[in-house]
């Protein structure tokens, strides 16, 4: 009995021990917090007209607007948070009761089939950690999530999240998603919308409410109803979401999206402006620094001037035509032998003022003839 006994405590002895060395092998080196108070993730660079007016956007394989959380209304963070994360406000990065739920599932199921993460986890996964389902990275996003909650607030930690959750493929933060999917900015979403967009978040493929607008509008649904338990909303605010349509992005909501921006059509005006400022801007990476810049071009005119636009098919041409005014540039186009038609054009928008067509080298346009200002320049 005691060799028994002593056998027992030597296995339990053994077993604390590799234990105990696998917890220190999986914290030793524990990314560093610190940096998440100042974090900005890369984002597209917004080009607009001089009016203010979004022309197109750049930005390397992630489409991302940052937007701070000052500017989100309170009806948009207590859609996320309901739909996400009801306890976010209450807890110190964990929810060890939704981990222990997740935990004895995915042993049920044999694999790792609920997530259990709170928003802060989330936000640590995102930024800090791979995406690998694995007991190891679980552990390390523990504590990782708990240190973040020791040095940001409650907003910090939401603003970083809601700009970088994945809300379908290749549309990143809450600006995005507005944007794509119901042609609008993320300030503007009412609760039915803030609702649709929360409740795409734990998969938002399978919720994209263009290829399975029925399961979106379900989601929609239950976060609503969520809402109106948690008094969030009104009964009457309740109902109208539940009565209202999807509402999702028609055309008039082009300009605010980079897929509607690069039709064949408008290629090549789109391709040359890119290749303007990445010129005029050298070794200043605007596909990801957030850049918003403010050209002469005129917006209504380039539209119009897009359907006198031919395809890049076979690159971009040394010399394109412009509408310029006062030494600006107003416009591009990369149509050639269509000089009248371009006035033609011009005159219904620029109607009354003077203005001239002219041909100008692409890689000879200088920054005075098409940038107005550049927020996120390097100085």
């Amino acid at each position: 009995m005691k060799k028994i006994l002593f056998a027992a405590l030597a296995v339990g002895a053994l077993g604390a021990f590799i234990l105990a060395g696998w917890v220190v092998l999986v914290l030793s080196d524990l990314p560093d917090v610190s940096p998440l108070r100042n974090y900005r993730p890369a984002a597209a660079a917004e080009v607009l007209d001089r009016n203010g007016n979004i022309l197109t956007q750049y930005f390397d394989r992630k489409f991302r607007i940052w937007v701070p959380i000052s500017s989100l209304p309170d009806r948009v963070i207590h859609a996320v948070v309901t739909a996400e994360d009801d306890t976010f406000f209450g807890h110190n990065g964990v929810n060890y009761k939704a981990a222990w739920d997740a935990l004895v599932h995915d042993v049920q199921k044999r694999r790792f089939a609920r997530g259990g993460s709170t928003i802060t986890q989330q936000m640590i996964k995102n930024v800090l950690l791979s995406r690998e389902k694995t007991l190891t990275r679980k552990v390390r996003e523990y504590v990782l999530a708990r240190r973040a909650e020791e040095i940001l607030t409650k907003r910090q930690i939401l603003q970083i999240y809601l700009n970088e959750v994945e809300w379908g493929d290749g549309i990143y933060g809450i600006e995005a998603a507005s944007r794509f999917y119901l042609g609008k900015h993320a300030p503007d979403l009412s609760s039915a919308e803030a609702a649709l967009l929360a409740g795409m978040l734990p998969n938002p493929r399978y919720y994209n409410p263009y290829k399975r607008p029925e399961k979106a509008k379900k989601r929609q649904e239950q976060v609503l109803f969520n809402l109106f338990q948690a008094k969030r909303i009104g009964a009457e605010e309740y109902e109208a979401g539940l009565r209202a349509p999807l509402g999702l992005r028609q055309e008039s909501g082009a300009s605010l999206v980079p897929a509607l921006s690069t039709s064949s059509a408008n290629q090549c005006c789109r391709a040359a402006l890119e290749r303007i400022l990445l010129r005029l801007f050298e070794n200043q990476n605007i596909y990801r620094g957030g850049w918003t810049v403010r050209t002469t071009l005129d917006r209504d005119l380039q539209e119009e001037l897009r359907t006198l636009e031919v395809a890049a098919t076979g690159g971009l041409p040394d010399l394109v035509t412009v509408v310029s005014q006062e030494g600006q540039i107003r416009a591009i186009s990369c149509s050639f032998g269509k000089e009248s038609s371009v006035r033609e054009k011009a005159d219904g928008v620029l109607s009354g003022q003077e203005y001239e067509v002219v041909a100008l080298p692409l890689d000879g346009i200088t920054r005075d003839q098409i940038v107005l200002e550049a927020d996120g320049e390097k100085k």
